[in-house]
């Protein structure tokens, strides 16, 4: 669970998980850097980093910023950045289109020559990608419904191309048209 603990610099409140305790850690605020301890009665830090330029008359932009952001924060935002979900790692998912290419297959019988094998192909290919890791694994359920779908209608577009050619092979045996 994670703690609250204040910057000795700037006595700005973070909170700050059970894994950075005992580590050295940096404020966001201020960029000071000191070691978490929640239970300790005295924090150890390090001394703040020198600025790397030489200040000047008027404030810089990330001054400005950081300043005014300062103003308007109140205590309970604090934590936004540290609860923000992180951007997944890897290629985009490309479960809409196979989803959509499932379906149309289904319902639009003429496309089930094209969009069923193709919505199965992409679908084995995009869930082989994210069970690697290599793509973002948030589009799973679709990408596996329009490969289904794919699954489906290019069984059903080659269960009909059957029939039609044994019953076409049973008129031309019998002699009808």
């Amino acid at each position: 669970m994670a703690e609250i603990i204040t910057c000795p610099a700037c006595a700005r409140k973070l909170q700050v998980p059970e894994s950075f305790y005992g580590q050295t850690v940096q404020c966001p605020e201020c960029a000071h850097q000191f070691v978490a301890d929640p239970h300790a009665s005295s924090v150890q830090t390090t001394p703040p980093a020198a600025p790397p330029v030489a200040p000047t008359a008027e404030p810089q932009e990330d001054d400005r910023h950081r300043r005014r952001k300062h103003e308007y924060d109140d205590e309970f935002d604090d934590d936004f950045n540290e609860t923000r979900p992180l951007r997944r790692s890897g290629v985009a998912h490309r479960g809409g289109t196979i989803l959509a290419l499932g379906i149309i297959s289904l319902v639009v019988p003429c496309a089930a020559v094209i969009c069923g094998p193709l919505a199965w192909i992409m679908g084995n290919s995009d869930l082989t990608a994210i069970r690697a890791g290599r793509m973002d694994p948030s589009g799973e359920g679709m990408v596996q419904a329009g490969r289904v779908l794919g699954i489906i209608s290019t069984i059903l577009m080659l269960g009909s191309i059957l029939l039609y050619c044994l019953l076409g092979g049973l008129n031309v045996m019998t002699g009808r048209r």
